[in-house]
């Protein structure tokens, strides 16, 4: 009988920093979001020290300087790199992969007798080749997967809910709302009928759990009792849409900085169409700023002729940034969206094509590789400035160790 495992990467932004920084370990350590706005990721020690997740950084500022605790800007280049890595170990331990976010991953094995030892093998393997500890969870659903992984953090790394009893033990001694997919809101409805664990959650009727949270919330009951319902899915399904946004470190009123920043976005987000073999048939802009304490947006969109052409798509955000600015107006954030995405196979040749959808294919591919070689904005073209204006602040961002050759690290011997 296969079963399923959930590898969940630990603390991963604060692992990642820790991987390439030794000093760090032990220590209280944070992430921070774009602009240094709020934690998103803590270290236990941290977490004990009483740093919540998701907490605005001012909020906590007086706290890290009293108790030593080191905050990092967040550096996704090398948290994406590093899960790419991670998700290459794990595909040599399982013939199913399932990546569900940056730090987690589900697996298949075949047979549960060799399932606890399989997963021991995988702690040790990532840890050697990418330095990340990660916790695994088996069990017969994903839902009590997710759980085992949780509780496996405190554990030794590895938990089993094969066993029917150590279910019955594990769902008594879980309140219902840690479970998956059970929201803070869900279990007050839920607590009027008596359920405060996961245990009283799954041993619910049917009929009443279908009447209080409807169809997903059976499922979720199921899965508890050891039933699968939740699908396996090991390749994505293809993106309907690519979007890249920032919030700016300080406000802009220019025009020049705002063209700047979605020809840059668009740079991005062509780079990523490309890389899943997409094209975009339509283009949206949208730029942010606050009135009154509120957030306001305006958008402007086009369609496109099939392309994931950088040049292209980076004139056509910047003509759409043109149709909506404002004077005078204070811009927080801006966005590119691709939408009407298709495979770049699918596309057919224009009746008059000379030739230059070819032309930029191959530029494109020539671009791609150089920027995968030697690190990402090798090349760029000379509308993807890099202003102060709107980049976002990241006074603590670590070096990106793994995806530039000016950031490798350096060893004297």
């Amino acid at each position: 009988m296969s079963v399923l495992a959930l590898a969940d990467c630990n603390n991963f932004f604060v692992s990642c920093e820790r991987a390439f920084r030794p000093a760090l370990e032990a220590k209280p350590v944070i992430v921070l979001s774009n602009n240094d706005g709020c934690v998103i990721s803590r270290s236990n020690e941290a977490k004990e020290l009483g740093v919540g997740m998701g907490v605005p950084f001012f909020e906590v500022r007086a706290l890290c300087a009293e108790k030593g605790i080191v905050s990092i800007s967040a550096n996704h280049e090398l948290y994406v790199d590093v899960s790419r890595r991670v998700a290459e170990v794990l595909r040599r331990h399982s013939p199913e992969v399932e990546s569900y976010s940056i730090d987690e991953s589900f697996l298949t094995w075949p047979d549960a007798h060799s399932a606890l030892a399989r997963a021991r093998a995988l702690r040790a393997e990532v840890a050697r080749w990418t330095g990340i500890p990660i916790s695994v969870g088996i069990a017969p659903s994903k839902t009590l997967a997710k759980l085992a992984s949780d509780r496996a953090k405190k554990l030794g790394g590895a938990l089993s809910l094969l066993d029917a009893g150590e279910r019955e033990r594990v769902l008594a001694d879980t309140p219902v709302r840690h479970v998956w997919g059970i929201a803070k809101g869900l279990a007050a409805r839920l607590e009027p009928h008596g359920v405060t664990t996961a245990a009283d959650f799954a041993a619910l009727d049917d009929a009443l759990i279908l009447k209080l949270i409807g169809v997903g919330g059976l499922k979720t009951a199921h899965e508890l009792r050891g039933t699968s319902c939740l699908s396996f899915v090991a390749a994505p399904a293809r993106r309907q849409s690519i979007l890249v946004s920032r919030s700016f470190g300080r406000s802009v009123a220019a025009l020049e900085p705002l063209e700047s920043a979605v020809a840059s976005f668009a740079a991005q987000a062509a780079e990523r169409a490309r890389r899943h073999g997409l094209q975009a048939g339509a283009l949206r802009v949208f730029l942010g700023w606050r009135e009154d304490g509120r957030p306001l947006a305006e958008d402007a969109v086009r369609r496109l002729p099939p392309t994931a052409d950088t040049a292209a798509l980076a004139r056509a955000a910047k003509s759409l940034v043109s149709e909506i600015f404002v004077e005078a107006r204070d811009y927080r954030r801006a966005g590119v969206i691709l939408g009407a995405l298709a495979p770049a196979d699918s596309a057919q040749a224009g009746l008059f094509d000379d030739g230059s959808v070819e032309r930029s294919r191959r530029l494109m591919k020539t671009v791609d590789r150089v920027n995968a070689t030697l690190g990402p904005g090798t090349l760029r073209y000379g509308g993807e400035k890099v202003s102060r204006a709107w980049t976002p602040r990241s006074e603590r961002r670590s070096p990106c160790w793994t995806t530039r050759w000016e950031d490798l690290p350096r060893v004297k011997a």
